[in-house]
């Protein structure tokens, strides 16, 4: 099998060759990789880790692009597209194409938020809030050539924030937790208006022939939910099941969601709404043999290798034993996609990443 048919296996659960692989790592962990391998063509380590999946990214407009600079300091996200491009304003905050500004944070491994540009709105105000255009044609310059260059040999996919995140971020976290409870109906219409931008980008992204759009943004914590069931199932479910309902109205096309953290309540509702896989299925915070015995026929499981534990400070023994029982318990008949529980940081050994692919690669399902 090539890379696509083997996620498509994986997700169909109708036997791929071998368990897919996906990752994502942060730059500083990519150049040790580089090293180790002794090449900087991206394509090609990801050849030699077994990566499967393809993820292009989307562009900032060009008025935005022309007066952005690169991030000048490479964490993950803080910008928009290939380059983490940033508006840099004079008091050294970096802004987004929505007005989100943020600074990294002390340890500049990730970052904090500085303004939230619908803080202080009115229903009327996010009525009129303009959002950054999903049809300019710039923006999918990446999926398109992606797709041209990967499209029958690897799996694609693209992808986008939820609601709640976005609602979160241009409002703040403390006003919007608190809107929740005060604010119902400024929360149904914030959420109405995300739900709608989201359905236009991702028609987009369809249009241009990818294999699955990922759904990103926490919903839960180590230990529990950042908000009750209730009140997601209230707010978020039903946007969510329209979201993806009409983009399959037109398009044969699969759908991920990621949350780190104990999101156990509401698996069984993510499968309802239609999700093909489920990511990362942190195994700090939720057992996966559980998962997978209770869900694992109804959906497939993507990442489950964990990031705080084994990964970090692990043996290179531990990250074998690790696969090995995730493909024992989850994996022999599809249903799996192996992958660190998020972002690779640096504190991971590079013996213990090569451990993850190595045996993955070496472990044949016949």
């Amino acid at each position: 099998m090539n890379s696509r048919e083997r996620v498509i296996a994986a997700l169909e659960q109708t036997g791929p060759d071998r368990v897919p692989l996906d990752g994502s790592f942060r730059q500083d962990v990519w150049k040790k990789l580089e090293d180790h391998y002794g090449t900087r063509d991206s394509e090609t380590i990801k050849e030699y880790l077994g990566l499967d999946f393809r993820y292009p990214m989307l562009e900032a407009c060009h008025s935005f692009a022309s007066q952005a600079i690169p991030s000048p300091i490479q964490i993950p996200e803080i910008g928009v597209g290939n380059q983490n491009l940033v508006l840099l304003l004079e008091n050294s905050w970096m802004k987004d194409e929505y007005g989100i500004c943020k600074i990294p944070s002390d340890d500049e491994l990730y970052w904090q938020y500085t303004l939230h540009p619908l803080a202080d709105a009115g229903i009327d105000e996010i009525k009129k809030y303009t959002f950054p255009d999903p049809g300019l044609p710039e923006r999918y310059v990446n999926v398109r050539a992606d797709v041209d260059r990967f499209g029958n040999s690897h799996f694609i996919g693209v992808e986008l924030w939820n609601i709640f995140k976005t609602s979160w971020e241009l409002r703040g976290w403390e006003q919007y937790l608190t809107d929740m409870y005060l604010q119902e109906e400024l929360v149904e219409t914030l959420a109405d208006r995300i739900l709608e931008h989201r359905i236009e980008q991702s028609r987009q992204i369809a249009e241009c022939g990818v294999d699955m759009i990922f759904i990103m943004g926490d919903i839960a914590m180590q230990n529990s939910m950042m908000l009750s069931p209730e009140l997601w199932r209230k707010f978020f479910k039903p946007r969510l099941e329209i979201w993806i309902r009409e983009i399959r109205k037109d398009y044969d096309i699969y759908f991920m969601f990621h949350s780190d953290g104990d999101m156990g309540p509401v698996f069984e509702d993510l499968i309802e709404v239609g999700f093909n896989a489920i990511d990362p299925v942190q195994p700090e915070c939720m057992d996966v043999g559980d998962i997978a015995k209770r869900y694992g026929k109804e959906v497939c499981l993507h990442g489950t290798i964990s990031l705080q534990v084994t990964l970090p400070h692990g043996t290179t023994e531990d990250v074998i034993n690790e696969v090995h029982e995730r493909i024992s318990c989850c994996g022999r008949d599809g249903g799996l996609i192996l992958a660190p529980a998020n972002t690779v940081q640096p504190d991971v050994p590079i013996e213990n990443i090569l451990a993850l692919y190595d045996t993955v690669r070496n472990y044949s399902l016949f």
